[in-house]
């Protein structure tokens, strides 16, 4: 299948494909699978992890607690 479109469309479709990296087929797939939203990525759909620690609980810490020159 070709559709057909005009010059000043596929030459703005390569642009916006080259600006993310990806080949147009690569950025067409892309704008399909999120719904048409170019913004928005399957990735930035979801929030990233942080690692989380549990340290437990602390005080304030103190300039006597790191150094031994205070008194």
């Amino acid at each position: 299948m070709h559709p057909e479109i005009s010059p000043k469309t596929k030459a703005r479709l390569v642009s916006k494909a080259q600006e993310q990296g990806l080949s147009v087929d690569a950025f067409l797939e892309r704008l399909l699978n999120d719904g048409g939203d170019p913004k928005e990525s399957t990735s930035a759909k979801q929030t990233p992890a942080l690692p989380v620690r549990h340290l437990g609980v602390r005080g304030s810490l103190h300039r006597r607690d790191i150094y031994d020159d205070a008194g």
